[in-house]
């Protein structure tokens, strides 16, 4: 192995499942998938692959348990986590804050951080942390001391639906797990999937000019998002819609189960049941019966046909009349529908309002992928199948582990989608000179320094929502400062501003309570020679700067970046505190 070579590395940081894969950038055909996990050897305890449906030891599963115990003192996480205990859960689906949970194990997760005086972006930092060391421990298996040598970087995806401010907590919890924040980049989940579902599909399945949706349905959230294939060699995607989607992923299932097994036996028989019972019966609903579900209508003959399940559920006496007997509930096939059918009807409605988004563009969705944990089921396939006329859904192979998979392509091959459609609108709130046609008297202010009345609140939108926007051209944002010259030096080290989003179709002029702050910008102007400021002089005779500048904003597949310019000259970046 040659020195300095590049490995990119790949991270899944999922809700109930997370996953890394690598690939050294003078190999990109060949990326590998962490497949070894500390504590899975030595474990009983086996997952059922929604890929292909077999049962495989934990060990050499493509994915590790998103979980982390602080218990009397000892760090575990992933297959050393116990069953039953402390254990935290879904902290995936803490980090934003402004998506409902309806989750009951980060609910739990919510009291167990409580004792350990612990919020949700010092677990996922503990995890990522685990997570990578354990990663590099691969590595230094597969390369060995060559590995010193080497450069890393890291991609690591997000759901889109997030916030920006959920997505820089993640980043956060990256970085304070010991990745540079100059050797990671973001991604987002359904991009990543794309990526990797395109580049493993026979020829000829797909063409240039193809539209096709992705439906990356994981544990705790299902995003799509619809692209146009502009070139399949070299790949180049276009975004035809705005990305929708929302929390429906697979842990609602679970959640659905455990209402069920309430309304069977009552809330108060239910909490009196032990916790291993349930988290067996849990155990056994998730690894076995969510993935094997079919549907009702299915054939006797189809291999995924089914006449009931029998779910352990040992220490609780024999009640015929809810189908327990012998320690095993009898559940039918119209019980699993029950618990399956609103969480899939959610997923088709999402399909269909991309579809409908992709006939008012003037086109028409050739195929639709289905990947992730959720987007393994068998069910859901062939409830879009039957759901949409004249378009191909397909489950590409590997489909647990495309998302992770697509991560490394997108490290090692750049940004490959040309255009992206914005989902909210993004701009600043400045102040303007008050004119009294058009403004109301009330709402103006007086300026002692450049002594003019103005009016503030007002809304300067430089990102449309629904319109295209390129990370080959960034959008520039115009501000200006006045800054009194006897207390300049300081101030110009940090001239903070204030950037919002609003989510309606159109966007008010002025702020309102449609209208959100998204993050505070700051920016050093001290390096900017001070000649090339306007100097100005008021009637009470103090001097003071004028300062016209840019920030130039450069949205990504999932992150945002700011660049300070003045006269078209780029004095580094801004930082943004979300």
């Amino acid at each position: 192995m040659t020195g300095g070579a590049r490995i990119v590395v790949g991270i899944d940081f999922g809700t109930t499942y997370s996953g890394v894969a690598f690939a050294l950038e003078s190999s990109p055909d060949d990326v590998e998938v962490v497949r070894v996990w500390p504590g899975a050897r030595k474990s009983e305890f086996k997952v059922l692959n929604p890929s292909n449906q077999e049962l495989i030891f934990a060990g050499t599963t493509p994915k590790v348990p998103t979980t982390i115990s602080y218990e009397n003192g000892k760090l575990l996480w992933g297959y050393q986590t116990p069953m039953f205990g402390e254990v935290v859960r879904g902290i995936k689906l803490l980090l934003d804050p402004t998506q409902e949970i309806d989750y009951t194990p980060a609910v739990q997760s919510k009291e167990i951080l409580a004792k350990y005086d612990k919020e949700p972006v010092d677990v996922a930092r503990d995890y990522l942390q685990l997570l990578v060391n354990s990663a590099k421990e691969t590595l230094r298996r597969r390369f060995g001391n060559a590995l010193d040598s080497m450069e890393i970087r890291f991609v690591l995806t997000v759901p889109a639906v997030w916030t920006d401010k959920a997505k820089n907590i993640t980043l956060t919890a990256a970085t304070d797990a010991g990745i540079s924040a100059l050797d990671v980049t973001l991604v987002s989940e359904p991009e990543a999937a794309a990526l990797s579902c395109l580049n493993a599909i026979q020829p000829n399945t797909i063409e240039n000019g193809d539209v096709v949706i992705i439906c990356d349905a994981g544990g705790g959230t299902v995003d799509l998002i619809s692209y146009r294939v502009k070139s399949i060699n070299p790949l180049e995607l276009m975004e035809v819609t705005e990305g929708t989607g929302a929390i429906c992923g697979s842990v609602l299932l679970d959640k659905r189960f455990e209402s069920y097994l309430v309304g069977l036996f009552g809330e108060k028989t239910y909490q009196s049941v032990s916790h291993r019972t349930r988290e067996t019966a849990l155990n056994y609903w998730q690894d076995f019966v969510k993935p094997n579900f079919a549907g009702l209508s299915i054939e006797d003959d189809d291999e995924y046909s089914e006449v009931d399940y029998s779910v352990p559920i040992s220490g609780v006496g024999d009640k015929p009349e809810i189908g327990l007997e012998g320690g095993f509930l009898n559940i039918t096939k119209e019980n699993v529908g029950g618990i399956f059918l609103p969480v899939v009807d959610e997923v088709e409605r999402l399909v269909q309002d991309q579809m409908v988004q992709i006939s008012m563009a003037g086109m028409r969705a050739k195929a639709i992928f289905l990947v992730g944990g959720f987007g393994s089921s068998e069910y859901l396939f062939r409830r879009l199948q039957s759901a949409v006329v004249n378009v191909t859904v397909m489950q590409p192979p590997n489909a647990w582990s495309a998302v992770v998979r697509g991560a490394v392509l997108r490290g090692l091959g750049g940004n490959q989608v040309g255009e992206r459609i914005a989902r909210c609108h993004y701009g600043i709130k400045f102040d303007i000179e008050y004119n009294p046609r058009r403004h109301n008297a009330a709402d103006k202010y007086w300026n002692a320094l450049t002594e003019k009345w103005y009016v503030g609140n007002r809304m300067k939108w430089y990102i449309e929502k629904g319109k295209p926007i390129s990370e080959d051209k960034p959008i520039r944002m115009s501000w200006s400062r006045n800054l009194p010259k006897v207390s300049c030096i300081e101030k110009l080290k940090q001239v903070t501003t204030s950037l919002y989003i609003c989510n309606l179709d159109d966007a008010p002029d002025h702020l309102t309570e449609d209208v959100f702050k998204v993050c505070t910008l700051e920016a050093n102007l001290s390096a900017i020679p001070r000649n090339l400021f306007r100097s100005k002089t008021n009637y009470a005779g103090e001097e003071y700067y004028t300062i016209p500048f840019q920030i130039a904003m450069t949205p990504t597949s999932a992150s945002i970046l700011f660049n300070l310019e003045f006269n078209g000259v780029s004095y580094g970046s801004v930082q943004a505190k979300y």
